[in-house]
């Protein structure tokens, strides 16, 4: 017996291809990209992306960031503070110093747009082609576990046709398919989650916005003066990474009046600001600004959101003014006291005057010294100066209030509105004019509050059906009898198991009264 050979010669190709080990496919470029669409498009890569720019946010907290505070980034890269120089360089290297306008920061923020788009297209996709998919038949209800039969006197058609009217009252999207009913519903669950993570998209969206194209600026002003709506104008400003200085509005805002009233336990009831804007020295409207109502003036908003005293001083050495200027007092800690220092004009730096401020609202004098009283109105304000002489370093770019006090107050003077003191043996005078109010005011560029209200409302909207709704599915069959028709109940839940056991009997019970059913003589079981 002869045993059949295989003559044909063998390739040199072929024989590469049996032996050796068989080295891995290299993907090729558009294998690649394909290969990181698909990373890219999961929740999974989200999350990461969402949580490094937290934690890129982190530490823009820690380290000064130079659109901030660039004279804390200035100490830091000449190493008279932080952790040194070469430290600040590699900061520098890693533009740590301006964390939110870096380009690795822009690229995460690119990446996560494109990842949370590449996970919501294509389920708003696969949901729109669920919700529009009919319901599908149903068959073997004996192995569900909700599967209830009875029987009715009445034709299968009218038994099917009563059982899809009572369906669609209860919200059941429905079809017939033979002698079978089918009907679901709950896609709403899906829906609200799509919508939950869509308001979640428009707030990161709204946030972006706002940073890059906002402006927020806190100003100061006393009764009767104004400001110019410039950067120059504001005592501290946030500008989005393309807020440009042109642009600023410009208008003058005037601050007319300041009326505050407070609650017995003397807590402030309500303070309103009554302010007038010109433009191009021409005023144009009188409004009111209050807590929670602000103004809008050419895409500006104007918050109330501070006030305090504001004290008219009027300091003169013989007939020259040396001080004409209301001041602006801040709030003491913990007592019914504004304090502030006011700069008195000087000629010589080694003959400084300085006139340190403290303002009693409600306080009786009670030998010679004033008794504070604990009512923040001003209905007994004494003004009590301090004046140094001196080499006090007014000249230096620090706010008047760090001075130099090299030793005590030359002279001291309490006043009521109205009076003048004489001071240092009558070489200085001062005067207490009036008492009147400074308004603190925050003025805001907000071109994503829209987005961020309307994601701010999905996500209401889109958690109250992820949390309640569910998928549902229910199938009527009926089928001949004796008597009439033999119908079969069944249903089963995607979700929520036990609230659609409840919602499964009280359907059986209202499909038997719609019926005039009665259980049949032997029920279907789940196996």
């Amino acid at each position: 017996m002869s045993v059949p050979t295989d003559t044909t010669p063998r390739t040199d190709a072929a024989a590469s291809r049996s032996t050796g080990p068989r080295l891995p496919d290299i993907p090729g470029p558009l294998e690649t990209l394909g290969s990181a669409w698909r990373r890219l498009r999961k929740m999974s890569t989200a999350l990461l992306l969402l949580f490094a720019l937290a934690a890129a946010s982190v530490v823009a907290t820690v380290i000064p960031q130079a659109p901030v505070t660039p004279q804390s980034v200035a100490q830091w890269r000449a190493g008279t503070a932080g952790p040194g120089t070469a430290v600040a360089s590699g900061l520098d290297a890693l533009n740590l110093f301006d964390v939110f306008g870096s380009w690795w920061f822009a690229v995460l923020v690119v990446l996560l747009f494109t990842s949370l788009t590449g996970c919501l297209l294509p389920r708003y996709a696969a949901f729109a082609r669920v919700v529009r998919r009919p319901p599908a038949a149903g068959r073997n209800f004996g192995r569900l576990s909700h599967a209830q039969t009875s029987t009715t006197e009445l034709a299968p058609e009218e038994a099917l046709a009563r059982a899809e009217r009572l369906l669609r009252r209860r919200r059941f999207r429905s079809r017939r398919v033979g002698q079978q009913l089918a009907a679901e519903r709950g896609h709403w669950r899906e829906g609200g989650s799509l919508l939950f993570h869509t308001a979640f998209y428009l707030l990161l969206l709204g946030a972006v916005i706002g940073k890059v194209f906002g402006f927020t600026g806190q100003v100061t002003i006393p009764e009767g003066s104004a400001f110019a709506e410039t950067r120059i104008a504001y005592d501290a400003a946030e500008p989005g990474r393309w807020w440009d200085l042109s642009d600023h509005r410009g208008f003058v805002v005037t601050l007319d009046d300041f009326d505050v009233s407070y609650f017995p336990n003397f807590v402030p009831r309500d303070f309103v600001s009554t302010v007038t804007i010109s433009e191009q020295d021409e005023p144009v409207r009188t409004e009111t600004v209050r807590v929670n109502h602000p103004l809008h003036h050419r895409g500006m908003n104007l918050y109330q959101s501070s006030f305090g005293m504001a004290p008219h001083i009027i300091v003169r050495a013989g007939n020259r003014v040396l001080l004409d200027e209301r001041f602006m007092l801040a709030p003491a800690s913990g007592q019914n006291v504004w304090t502030g220092t006011a700069k008195v004009k000087f000629d010589d730096p080694s003959q400084q005057i300085a006139l340190d401020l403290a303002l009693a609202p409600d306080a009786k004098l009670r030998d010679g010294q004033p008794v504070l009283g604990p009512d923040p109105a001003p209905r007994n304000p004494v003004l009590v100066g301090s004046l140094y002489f001196g080499e006090l370093g007014l000249e230096r770019p620090v706010p008047a209030s760090q001075f130099r006090r090299s030793g005590p107050p030359v002279d001291t003077t309490m006043l009521r509105p109205g009076k003048t003191a004489q001071l240092a043996e009558g070489s200085l005078s001062v005067e207490f004019v009036d008492l009147g109010y400074w308004s603190g005011l925050q003025v805001s560029h907000q071109p994503g509050r829209w987005i961020l209200l309307a994601g701010g409302l999905l996500l209401l909207i889109g958690l109250v059906p992820s949390l309640y709704s569910y998928r549902r599915r229910i199938w009527v069959e009926a089928g001949p009898h004796p008597n009439g028709s033999r119908v079969t109940l069944a249903g089963v839940a995607l979700q929520r198991k036990t609230a659609f056991a409840d919602e499964f009997a009280a359907l059986d019970e209202a499909l038997r009264r719609e019926l005039d059913a009665h259980p049949a003589a032997t029920q279907e079981r789940p196996h």
